[in-house]
C-alpha cells in the first residue's frame, strides 16, 4: 500500500466513505495502538512525531509486511493528533484531573485462595505450590492456578467426600483456574468461586457469584453444574460466560456446545443454542441472539459495549479500575453506548472516549467520579 492509497483510505474513513471492512481495519489498527499508548501530554511536540512516523513509514516499505507497518503508522499519527487536539479543545475537567485519572491503572492478576481449613493465600503472578486438599496441590503463575496430584497420577472424580476450595477476585482484580477435573474458568473482577477438590460422586457443582467464563472438560457421565443464587446451569462440557452480580439479573451467553439452565425459583428449563443469551427476568428466562465473541471480550482485555445502557457500561468499568461513579436522576443512563475500549488503558483514556461517544463530563474526587 502506497503513502497516497493509506491517506485516501484513513480520508474516506473520515469522510464515512469507506466499506465495512476498510472501516474494521483502521478501527483494528486503533484499539491495538491504544493497548500501547501512555497519556498524551499537553506540550506535543508535532514536528517530532511527524518524523518517527514518517521513519516508520520508510521501514514499513522495505519489509514483507511493509503494508501493515504502513497502515499502523498512519493510523498512530493520526490517532495522536486526533486524541490531542481533542483534550485540547474540549478538557473541561483541566491537567490536574487528568493526571490524577491517569494515575488510576487497570486491573491485573490478583485474587485470594481461602482453602478448607480457612487458610488464605494471595494469588498473582509469582510461582508458588499450595497444599489444596489431602494428595492435591495448587501450582500458582502467571494469573493462573493448576491443580494436579501430588502422586502426578491423573485426579480421581470419585471417592472420599471433598474439601472446598473458594477464589475471590478483588474489584480491579481477575484470575484464572484449571478446576482438578480440567475445566477452565476465568474470573472477572470482584467475583467468587467455589469448588470441591477433587470433585466426587454423580456431579461436578460449583458456586459462582460475579461473571466467570467457562471451558468444561468433558465428563459424560459426571455433569458440570454452575450454581448461582437465581439460577443453576447444567453443562458435560462446553465454553460459556455467567454474570451473576449481586442485585443484578442473572445473565448466560453460550459460545459452544450447549446448555440447559434453571430458575432455582421455578422447575422450567431452557436450553440454549451457542450465539444465544438467557437473562432471568422473575421466573423466567428472556432469551435473545448476541455475538458471544463480544460478551466474552472482557476475558481478552476488551471492553465491547453494544447498544449497552451507560449504566451498565460504567458498573463494568468501575469494577475494573475499582472507582464508583456518582450521578443524579436526569442523567440519560439508560442511553445505549457503543464502543470498544482496551482494558489496558489507564482510567483517563477510557474517560475520555466515554466523553466523546456521550458529551458527558467526569470529574474525580478520590476513588468517586461524579458524572455530570
Amino acid at each position: 500500500m502506497s503513502d497516497q492509497e493509506t491517506k485516501d483510505l484513513l480520508d474516506r474513513v473520515e469522510r464515512g466513505d469507506c466499506t465495512p471492512e476498510e472501516k474494521a481495519l483502521v478501527e483494528d489498527w486503533y484499539l491495538d495502538l491504544c493497548r500501547q499508548q501512555e497519556p498524551v501530554a499537553y506540550n506535543v511536540d508535532y514536528a517530532r512525531i511527524k518524523r518517527e512516523i514518517w521513519a516508520r513509514l520508510r521501514i514499513g516499505r522495505h519489509g514483507p509486511s511493509g503494508a501493515w507497518y504502513l497502515m499502523a503508522a498512519a493510523v498512530a499519527f493520526v490517532s495522536v493528533l486526533s486524541y490531542t487536539l481533542y483534550i485540547k479543545t474540549n478538557n473541561k475537567t483541566g491537567p490536574v484531573q487528568d493526571k490524577m485519572m491517569a494515575a488510576i491503572r487497570p486491573g491485573g492478576n490478583k485474587a485470594m485462595l481461602t482453602l478448607s481449613d480457612g487458610r488464605q493465600v494471595p494469588l498473582g503472578d509469582t510461582q508458588d505450590s499450595i497444599a489444596a486438599a489431602p494428595g492435591l496441590v495448587a501450582q500458582q503463575g502467571s494469573g493462573i492456578l493448576n491443580y494436579y496430584s501430588t502422586s502426578r497420577q491423573p485426579l480421581k472424580l470419585s471417592g472420599d467426600r471433598p474439601v472446598y476450595n473458594t477464589i475471590t477476585t478483588p474489584r480491579a482484580g481477575q484470575y484464572q483456574v484449571v478446576l482438578p477435573d480440567g475445566t477452565k474458568v476465568v474470573l472477572n473482577a470482584e467475583s467468587s468461586i467455589t469448588y470441591p477438590v477433587p470433585f466426587t460422586g454423580k456431579e461436578r457443582r460449583v458456586h459462582l457469584i460475579g461473571e466467570a467464563y467457562f471451558e468444561v472438560a468433558k465428563h459424560q457421565q459426571q455433569p458440570f453444574i454452575v450454581s448461582s443464587l437465581q439460577q443453576s446451569i447444567k453443562v458435560t462440557g462446553t465454553h460459556f460466560n455467567v454474570c451473576c452480580y449481586l442485585h443484578q439479573p442473572d445473565i448466560t451467553t453460550l459460545a459452544e456446545g450447549s446448555v440447559d439452565i434453571t430458575p432455582l425459583s421455578s422447575s422450567t428449563t431452557h436450553s440454549l443454542k451457542p450465539g444465544q443469551q438467557a437473562t432471568l427476568i422473575g421466573n423466567d428466562f428472556e432469551v435473545k441472539s448476541v455475538k458471544a465473541e463480544d460478551v466474552i471480550a472482557w476475558k481478552d482485555g476488551l471492553f465491547v459495549f453494544n447498544d449497552t445502557p451507560l449504566k451498565e457500561a460504567l458498573q463494568q468499568i468501575g469494577r475494573w479500575y475499582d472507582v464508583e461513579f456518582t450521578y443524579n436522576n436526569t442523567l440519560p443512563l439508560n442511553k445505549r453506548f457503543d464502543a470498544e475500549i482496551s482494558r489496558n488503558l489507564n482510567l483517563q483514556q477510557v474517560i475520555n472516549i466515554i466523553e466523546m461517544g456521550t458529551k458527558l463530563t467526569f470529574k474525580l474526587d478520590g476513588r468517586k467520579i461524579n458524572v455530570q
